[in-house]
């Protein structure tokens, strides 16, 4: 047992430090959000007993929050949708008339689709935004790109800002089945794509594991940049299996140790999240017979499963045994039938400002309201 780390920060980073110096460890992976921002935050301590291959925290905020990319992403001329960051409901409501058509409204801190909503008609979107802001605070409004399909390119960078290893692939199809985690993927060979995102990552002055995500207009074909994961992605077993082996790669940059650069691998591989992923999108896919590749395709020699082996048994008993946990999940089961449920909020006046004219400009640096309350953002 050890001390949650959301809700007692400083205890987890106590406990955590003197396992460590206790029990000698090579490297240290930080696996979600908020252990990956503590370990960041006390990277110099950490460094002291083990190798921590981890961008600083200024750096990883880049992928933590989403909306700090932006003022890069303009500099650096990539695609990527129109974005607002409003502080009140009437700076909302102005955001969605002026980037006019549908709108996303999404957390600036958050993975696999939560908290998102779509939003068709302009005098819905303060509802909506103050509704989410009650769980994610001053969430951001975006153009809504149609949407198309989505690429994941996988990048090491070491301290020098070299790009040791590269993958891409496709996303598939996903759960929920819109906006969810990847259930099948493909590798894919995209290097304009990678130099883009190599070049990304050296203005951020990224050091470590990133995964960029993209997708597809499905109107014009163009790449738009969606966000920086800066963990290991949950499908990192298609990149090791197409043979790029991130997780050894990386544990070898974290001891300096020498690695040559590879960014060959297989393309055309495909790897399946089967239990509970996609079979779960299956499910819940009012197309489930149309999908391509079928559901019942359990035999293609071009396909891999992620946990599942013949070679290793105890890893697939342990895929059974999570999808054990999962049936008894009540947050999964509420991802399934309520995520797509309106949020609803009654209206704080507080957060209306008193009048329409005052200066709001929603493309200055980072979008931000240049009359913006001293409440911090996050």
């Amino acid at each position: 047992m050890y001390p949650h780390p959301r809700n007692n920060p400083e205890k987890f980073v106590d406990f955590l430090l003197d396992y460590l110096h206790k029990k000698k460890h090579d490297v240290l992976f930080p696996t979600d959000d908020i252990t990956l921002q503590l370990c960041a935050r006390y990277r110099d301590d950490f460094e002291k007993v083990t190798h921590v291959p981890i961008p600083g925290q200024e750096q990883v905020m880049y992928g933590l929050d989403k909306a700090k990319i932006v003022k890069i992403l303009r500099k650096l001329n990539i695609p990527h949708p129109q974005t607002s960051l409003p502080r009140t409901l009437e700076q909302a409501q102005l955001a969605a008339v002026r980037l006019g058509g549908d709108v996303i409204i999404k957390p600036r801190t958050s993975s696999a689709g939560r908290g998102i909503a779509y939003v068709k008609q302009a005098h819905d979107v303060a509802q909506q935004w103050y509704a989410i802001h009650q769980t994610y605070p001053y969430p951001m409004i975006q153009q809504r790109v149609p949407s198309g399909t989505k690429f994941d390119v996988c990048v090491i960078m070491d301290k020098r800002g070299e790009a040791i290893c590269s993958f891409v692939q496709k996303e598939i199809r996903h759960f929920p089945v819109v906006d969810g985690l990847s259930t099948v993927q493909e590798s894919v060979w995209l290097p304009e794509l990678v130099e883009q995102t190599v070049a990304l990552l050296r203005e951020i002055g990224w050091y470590g594991l990133a995964e960029v995500e993209y997708m597809q207009n499905s109107e014009t074909g163009e790449l738009m940049f969606m966000e920086i994961n800066p963990r290991f992605w949950a499908s990192v077993q298609l990149a090791i299996s197409s043979g790029i082996d991130f997780p050894a790669i990386l544990y070898q940059v974290a001891r300096d140790q020498p690695v040559p650069q590879q960014h060959h691998y297989t393309v055309g591989l495909r790897c399946r999240w089967l239990f509970p992923g996609d079979l779960l999108h299956y499910l819940t896919n009012p197309k489930r017979h149309e999908i391509e590749p079928p559901f019942f395709q359990f035999r293609d020699p071009n396909t891999v499963y992620d946990g599942i082996s013949r070679d290793d048994w105890r890893a697939t008993l342990g895929v059974f045994v999570s999808f054990g946990h999962y049936v008894f999940d009540p947050d999964l089961w509420q991802m399934i039938f309520r995520r797509r449920k309106q949020h609803t909020a009654s209206t704080p006046p507080l957060l209306f400002e008193s009048s329409v004219s005052d200066t709001y400009d929603l493309w200055d640096e980072l979008g931000e309201p240049n009359h913006a309350p001293k409440t911090p953002i996050i």
